[in-house]
């Protein structure tokens, strides 16, 4: 018998916990045990039968040890495969522009004014949804729309897909779900009654900068015309409406300190749409400087919850082969503007860093082999690799509430 190589010992309070990250489970040892614990593994795991028998049984029988034969790496790459090779649930991402009404001074991409997605483009979108949705193994879709910002052009480049995408799902008796990536400023009535008259609720993520003045310094209609209040109604009327945004605090430590604030923008709502709104702290990934700014988060967090809001910070996760990223999902691609193929979002969309196109049947046409390229990477130094993304101090959700003496 071996012991695992998932496991780690945290200082916990008073405490120890052995925390095995593959199996997802946590216990709690008292000090002296995670003493014998540490002796006996420099000794060899198996003599731990003959020192505290029922200590060693629970850890067998949880796989905090296992057996010599079994080869943990091959537990990583076989998880990973049924996770991104699963063909049950398809991520389409649409970018119906790249083009946007704000200019965000952090923003990675290159907006193109002209840029639009004209009908040949949409009928080939629609001819792929198509595809997709005729697999018998396809249990679930999602259709997200990002940019640019991807209401510009809502009524002439999003409809049209929705229209077909829809009766597609129902007719194959596919779960669906559609998504949108905005700065949330051309949310209106007309918009949200467009969906309630489809009887489907999409979900949002919508982004702040912090605020009122200080969002408004970034995103900015003219130089006396900010967009916060616009931004933040719209929220509300989603909200009321029954659909789910997430709130995205993009934060600096410029311009967190007050952003507690925004939870008193949407405290005064019903309960229910409060349930429909996450507001999630996301530091600008430029803004680089070294602080504590931590702390401050963590009190805003707290503050907007004590407005019965639901709110977190987002940090961190070393999930990375069970909630891998979309893109190393094989059933996923975005859809550029143009018919360019990409596997990503966080990128410049230019067309020399393209993955593939969608012709003119609907197909994806992978070029240079980048789609088995990217499925095979994450294995090409999977024994340096890999099992550092089990190998993390996070508890996840099989905590046993146990203490061994």
């Amino acid at each position: 018998m071996k012991y695992s190589q998932f496991n780690s010992i945290i200082p916990y309070g008073d405490k120890f916990a052995l925390y095995n990250t593959f199996e997802r489970k946590v216990i709690f040892l008292e000090p002296k045990l995670k003493d014998i614990l540490v002796e006996e593994k420099q000794k060899g795991i198996g003599n731990l039968i003959n020192v505290h028998p029922d200590f060693y049984k629970y850890l067998v029988e949880n796989n905090f040890i296992v057996n010599d034969n079994i080869n943990e790496l091959e537990k990583i790459k076989k998880l990973v495969y049924e996770i991104d090779e699963s063909r049950k649930k398809y991520d389409l991402t649409i970018n119906p522009t790249i083009n946007c009404n704000f200019r965000c001074w952090y923003c990675y991409e290159t907006h193109i004014k002209q840029s639009k997605m004209d009908t040949n483009i949409v009928n080939r979108v629609n001819k792929l949804i198509q595809k997709i949705a005729q697999n018998k193994e396809l249990k679930e879709f999602t259709l997200g729309f990002f940019g640019g910002e991807p209401l510009l052009y809502f009524e002439k480049n999003v409809i049209p897909i929705i229209d077909e995408f829809i009766p597609v799902m129902n007719k194959f008796n596919k779960k669906f779900d559609i998504g949108f990536t905005t700065n949330g400023y051309l949310i209106n009535d007309k918009f949200i009654d467009y969906f309630n008259k489809k009887q489907v609720k999409p979900h949002f993520q919508i982004t702040l900068d912090g605020y009122g003045e200080n969002h408004d310094k970034v995103r900015f209609i003219t130089q006396t015309k900010g967009s916060y209040f616009t931004i933040i109604n719209n929220i509300k009327k989603l909200a009321e409406n029954g659909m789910f945004v997430r709130v995205r605090i993009n934060y600096t430590d410029e311009n967190l300190e007050d952003t507690y604030k925004i939870g008193n923008d949407f405290s005064i709502m019903e309960n229910f749409a409060k349930q429909n709104l996450l507001i999630d702290f996301h530091r600008v990934w430029q803004n680089t400087k070294i602080d504590d700014i931590n702390i401050v988060v963590d009190r805003n967090v707290e503050l907007i919850r004590k407005k019965g809001l639901i709110a977190k910070s987002s940090s961190y996760n070393p999930e990375t082969v069970r909630g891998s990223c979309y893109a190393d999902k094989r059933n996923s691609a975005v859809i550029n503007y143009n018919g360019d193929v990409f596997k990503c979002t966080a990128r410049d969309f230019k067309t020399e860093h393209r993955e593939g196109f969608l012709d003119e049947n609907g197909n994806i046409i992978w070029e240079n082999n980048s789609l088995e390229r990217r499925m095979n990477a994450k294995f090409g130094s999977v024994s340096n690799c890999m099992v550092n993304y089990f190998h993390k101090f996070r508890f996840c959700n099989k905590i046993f509430q146990y203490t061994f003496q």
